[in-house]
This record gives structure tokens, C-alpha cells and sequence, in this order.
């Protein structure tokens, strides 16, 4: 490894950029843990010496056994698919271990290993890196120790902050705070080093938030058409079922939003369940009835499948013509053109849609209303694509629902209802953790095929990768197991064919679904009572609870099965919370808080944040003061030091306003 290798794969430009590579957590090095009466899937560090080393490899795997010793016990150790360690324990010097007790082992499973006399056993706080293969931690840590070494690269770094901010706040000098974050001495210190960095991230993205919430503000209608109230009342009073008090308030925020002078920009958000369809429906109608065409884009073909047929349905008696188009649908050149055509010339009133709806070829005569469901999987790139569109107004649907008062800090760029009642109350779910060995597993999906129910099984991945379970593989097992019974679902599949799979479990031809997320929104299978997911651990909260939603449609009772085989507690508790508790609103904020929200511009996805260092839940409070702060920034973007700040930020925000 060097230098140019270490910043091509870092995709770094510049000093800074390698700097801001910041730790995803620390590790404790601290000696803890009573080795006398250990407990299964406890943590210890503890100082010893190794010996009896034996190496062997077996079916591909390293596997290492070897004894510690230390002042209070002689201990079992094994490490595996680790090798690297070797030369560290047949030299048998004092060495820093880091553990976790496995009872079904009976042995202590090594996690890291480290010189009891480097900085970080010194200090006892580690630094721990998500770094692209072919840099390791250790290359990349002394690398950073070089350029912060007093005559190094980092002593011209500055901060982007005006000046009187640094002062205000009393922060850190920029380079001091780089090296609190990279080689912190105490808990303190660190947590000086973060707060710098958590200041200029919360500040960013409120900056970013109120120059889309002036961008959409600045949105003005060529003209604003009246919506008949009385007809909604009437079309609300014609459904088969009473609305929620939460959907009535969010029709009538909807419909408000739409008579108004400026373009909508609104999040409707509720939990699975809630009857955020219905509400995004009734918003099309009225949209309909001040003479203007509506489009629903969905993010999978599924979804907007599903759309499609309750869109048909519910305007069936409205006389308003309804059209599909989604890549991969089997349409004749002639039969797209014509949706085209009618498009343009404004005869379809509703167009249901995935991504196609982006598309250029896409014209419509008089775009009035856009709905993006699932809006987390869309960027705001592609909400402004929709909008270029026509005069539109934009509602965005969500079923990872936020609470309010975080709302504010997260969704501070849009108005927002939210959904929290259920009109056909909760789903009967329960949910467990389980390993892939319980006997629970198998023995579940026998009793749902012996009463003919379906089942879903999910995995994170469609082909083999090492250490994580494959849909492929997973399909090849449970088709031996249950011949005739399965089917295999993924996104590389042909749409034609998705269909007829869907089509096959639908109607409960096939009762076994094994597939990737492509089944987290979109199919609604009645009968199925039971999910099973495997290395859960891979999934955010979010998303399980998603797949949750997927079983215990009809109100009888489902069981959702949650594998996972590993040892680290943070994945572990994340799991048993889920395990616990079926509030989406619950969910998603400790989904934030340990995860992040994604990428702003909607760059990335799952989860991945563009926030590195502060979090929406834990440092709430950070946030509210750089709203504060923007707010006054952007009032007086011509002074001297904001314009010197916004000048700093990345084009592609401030391109935004």
C-alpha cells in the first residue's frame, strides 16, 4: 500500500478528505469481564500470553486454537478465518485480547488482538475504521498519525465555520479536533473532537434543508383552481369502511395545500397499516376533480402492480380513465405509443408508474399532482424531475414514519401529516430471534404448508458471498426440502416472469416465497403467516419492520423468524428490540439513532448516511441550535464570513437553492 493507492480507494482529493475518513465507532480496551464465570456472548479484554498455538484449515475456514494465560486464569481461545494473527501469538509476548464468550464453544471467540504497549492499548480507546479492501486499519491509522504530527499536511487545515460560531460554541481548533477523533487520549477529549465535527454536519444540513424549503416555497401555481369539498365528502362516504381521524386531518391538509398559491411539498408518513393508500387516492380524486392529471410512481414494479389494481377499483365508478406503465411490462410498440399519446393529450386522469414515470418520453398535458410512495428509496434529484413535469404539486409517502418532534429536525424542508391510527387495528405478529439451527424454523413452515398458508423467506444477498446467507442457495435447500412448494424472486428475474412467480403465490399455487427485499413493499398476500429472514442482522430496523408488514394481512395470527448466527451484541440488540416492539415510530428512531437517515440528495440508500459523525436522535439538541444558526446565515448570506461558509459548501448543495 501507498499513498496514491490509499486516496484512489478512499476517493479522497485532497488532505482533508482523508482527515474527515472518520472512525464508525470505538472500541473499549480497557480490561473488563469476570473470565471466572463467564456468560454466553459477553465481551472481555484481558491482558495475556499465548501458547499451545494450533493452526488448521478446514472446508476453507482458518481456524485458530490456542490457550492465554494471565495473571487469574489459563483460558480456551480460538480465532477463526484470522490467520493474519499468527506471527502476533507464536512470538509470546504480553498481548491485548479482545473477546467474546461462546457457550456452545466453550471456548472465548477472539475479535481483535493488539501490543499491550501501542497508543491505543494505552489509552484504551480504539478507533475503528470502515476502510475499502487493501487498506487496513493499521496502515491507515499510522498514515494519519503522520500528517497530524506537528509540520505535517494537517497543519493547514482550517475550519469552514464563521469565526464567531467557533467562538460561541467555544469549539476545538480544527486540526486539535481531527486528532481528538483520531487518536483521542481520554473520553473527554473525544467527546470535545466529535462535538466539532457534529456541529459542522447538523449546520450543513440545515443549511441544505432551508435552501430546499425556499426552493420549494418560491414554487408559485400559474393559477390556482378551486376542489369541490362536497364530492371528496361524498366519495368518503361511498367507501365500504370509516377513515381514521388522522386521514381525515390529512386529507384536508392535502386538499388545503392544493387549493393554495404555492406548489404542495408534502410527506405523508404512517406506520404499516395506517392506510396511507386510501389518503394518497382520495388526493388523486381531488386532483381529478379540478380537472388535472395525477401520476403515482412507486419504487418496484410490485408496488405499483398493486397500485394499479386499487387505483382501478376505486375510480371505477368515476368515469376517469387509469393507465400502467413500468419497465420490463410486456406493452406492443402500438399499445405504448397509444398511452403516450393519451397522456399528452390529457385523456388518462391518473397514471400509475415506477420509475418509468421519469422518463422523457413521459408528457403530460396538465400535470397537477405527483405522488412518490416509498419516497425514502427516491433522491430529491428525482422528485425534481417529477416536478419539471408540469405546474405539479408533490406528496411524498412514507411507511418508516418519524416522530413529530424529531420531524422537525429530519423533515424540516417539507410539511408533514402523519398517519398514527390504525382503521383495522394491529396485526396479530409475533416476532422471534432465533439461529439457523432451531428446530423452530422448519418446524413453523411445516405447520403454515399443513394449513395451506404461505410463507415468505428473505435474504440479504441473490448469490453466494462468504459468511452471508444467498436467496439462491437458500431457494436450492428449501426446494429439496419441500418439493413443488417453491419459487425464487429477485430483481435481475425478467418483469413477465416476476409476474407469473407473484401470480403463483398470490393465488397459493406456490406457498413458499424465497426471495431478496424486492418483497419489502408491494406484495400484499393475504394468507401469509410466516417470514423468515436470514443474517437479520444485515437489514435495518427499518426494513425488517417493513418485511413484517408483509405476513398477518387477514388479522389471524403470523410469526415473523429473525436469523441470525453471530455474536455481536449491537446486532443482537437491535434484534431482540425489534423483537419487542412493532411501533414503526419507536422503530425508526432507534432505526436513526444507530444508523443514520441516508444521503440528503438521495445519493445513497439503505440507511448509509451522509451524516458521519452526528445522529438525529443523540444529538438532537446540536441540531436545533444549527437550525438556529442557519437560519441566521442565509438571512445575511452577504456578510463577509456566510459567504465565505456557503462558498465552502460542496457545489452539488448549494446548487440546491
Amino acid at each position: 500500500m501507498n499513498v496514491p493507492d490509499l486516496y484512489r480507494l478512499l476517493k479522497a482529493h485532497g488532505v482533508e478528505d482523508v482527515l474527515r475518513h472518520f472512525p464508525v465507532r470505538y472500541e473499549s480496551l480497557l480490561p473488563c469481564g469476570n473470565v471466572q464465570a463467564p456468560k454466553d456472548h459477553e465481551r472481555f479484554v484481558l491482558r495475556g500470553y499465548p501458547f499451545q498455538v494450533k493452526s488448521v484449515t478446514a472446508r476453507g475456514t482458518s481456524i485458530v486454537r490456542f490457550r492465554i494465560k494471565s495473571d487469574v486464569s489459563n483460558l480456551p481461545a480460538l480465532l477463526c478465518n484470522q490467520a493474519f494473527y499468527l506471527p502476533k501469538l507464536y512470538k509470546g509476548q504480553e498481548l491485548l485480547f479482545v473477546m467474546s464468550y461462546s457457550e456452545a464453544r466453550k471456548a472465548y471467540l477472539v475479535l481483535s488482538i493488539h501490543d499491550s504497549e501501542s497508543y491505543f492499548a494505552q489509552t484504551g480507546i480504539r478507533p475503528v475504521y470502515s476502510l475499502p479492501k487493501g487498506i487496513s486499519q493499521s496502515y491507515f491509522s499510522s498514515y494519519l498519525r503522520k500528517i497530524l504530527m506537528p509540520g505535517g499536511e494537517a497543519d493547514d487545515v482550517a475550519s469552514p465555520l464563521p469565526g464567531r460560531l467557533v467562538e460561541k460554541y467555544r469549539l476545538m481548533k480544527e486540526k486539535d479536533a481531527f486528532r481528538a477523533v483520531h487518536f483521542p487520549r481520554t473520553d473527554e477529549e473525544l467527546r470535545r473532537g466529535l462535538r466539532v465535527f457534529k456541529y459542522e454536519e447538523a449546520l450543513s444540513y440545515a443549511v441544505r434543508s432551508l435552501m430546499l424549503r425556499k426552493k420549494a416555497e418560491g414554487r408559485k401555481k400559474s393559477v390556482s383552481l378551486p376542489i369541490d369539498h362536497r364530492k371528496i365528502n361524498a366519495k368518503i362516504k361511498s367507501l365500504p369502511y370509516h377513515l381514521t381521524h388522522d386521514q381525515v386531518v390529512a386529507i384536508r391538509e392535502i386538499v388545503l395545500d392544493m387549493e393554495g398559491s404555492k406548489v404542495m411539498y408534502r410527506l405523508l408518513q404512517g406506520d404499516v397499516g395506517t392506510g396511507k393508500t386510501i389518503v394518497s387516492l382520495l388526493a388523486l380524486y381531488a386532483n381529478a376533480l379540478r380537472h388535472r392529471q395525477g401520476v403515482l410512481m412507486a419504487p418496484t414494479f410490485e408496488l405499483a402492480s398493486q397500485h394499479y389494481r386499487n387505483a382501478l377499483s376505486f375510480f371505477q365508478e368515476t368515469g376517469l380513465s387509469v393507465a400502467f406503465l413500468a419497465s420490463g411490462v410486456a406493452l406492443s410498440a402500438k399499445e405504448r405509443r397509444e398511452i403516450l399519446r393519451r397522456l399528452r393529450e390529457g385523456e388518462v386522469s391518473v397514471l400509475v408508474a415506477t420509475h418509468a414515470a421519469l422518463s422523457e418520453k413521459i408528457q403530460f398535458q396538465d400535470l397537477g399532482l405527483a405522488i412518490i410512495d416509498e419516497q425514502q428509496l427516491f433522491g430529491v434529484r428525482q422528485r425534481d424531475q417529477l416536478l419539471q413535469k408540469g405546474d405539479s404539486d408533490l406528496l411524498m409517502v412514507t411507511a418508516t414514519p418519524i416522530p413529530r418532534t424529531l420531524s422537525q429536525v429530519v423533515n424540516s424542508d417539507i410539511d408533514v401529516s402523519t398517519l398514527e391510527q390504525y382503521p383495522f387495528g394491529k396485526r396479530n405478529v409475533k416476532t422471534k430471534v432465533i439461529r439457523s439451527t432451531d428446530p423452530i424454523l422448519h418446524q413453523a413452515i411445516a405447520k403454515c404448508l399443513a394449513v395451506g398458508r404461505q410463507i415468505f423467506v428473505v435474504a440479504p444477498k441473490i448469490e453466494g458471498e462468504e459468511g452471508r446467507a444467498s436467496a439462491e442457495a437458500i431457494h436450492r435447500e428449501m426446494d429439496e426440502r419441500y418439493p413443488g412448494e417453491c419459487q425464487l424472486l429477485h430483481g435481475r428475474i425478467k418483469k413477465d416472469e416476476q409476474k407469473e412467480i407473484y401470480r403463483r403465490f398470490l393465488s397459493g399455487e406456490k406457498k413458499i416465497l424465497v426471495a431478496t427485499t424486492i418483497v419489502e413493499v408491494g406484495i400484499d398476500v393475504s394468507k401469509a403467516a410466516l417470514l423468515v429472514v436470514y443474517d437479520a442482522n444485515c437489514f435495518g430496523l427499518s426494513s425488517l419492520h417493513q418485511l413484517r408488514g408483509r405476513i398477518g394481512r387477514s388479522g389471524d395470527f403470523a410469526l415473523a423468524l429473525l436469523v441470525y448466527d453471530g455474536f455481536d451484541k449491537d446486532s443482537q440488540d437491535k434484534l431482540d428490540f425489534l423483537s419487542r416492539c412493532d411501533d414503526g415510530f419507536r422503530i425508526s428512531e432507534y432505526d436513526l439513532s444507530m444508523r443514520g437517515a441516508g444521503s440528503y440528495s438521495g445519493e445513497r440508500q439503505s440507511g448509509q448516511s451522509e451524516l458521519q459523525v452526528c445522529n438525529f436522535v443523540k444529538d438532537f439538541k446540536i441540531f436545533f441550535a444549527a437550525k438556529e444558526d442557519a437560519a441566521e446565515i442565509l438571512r445575511n448570506a452577504e456578510e463577509e464570513e456566510n459567504a465565505r461558509y456557503l462558498r465552502l459548501l460542496p457545489k452539488e448543495e448549494t446548487n440546491l437553492i
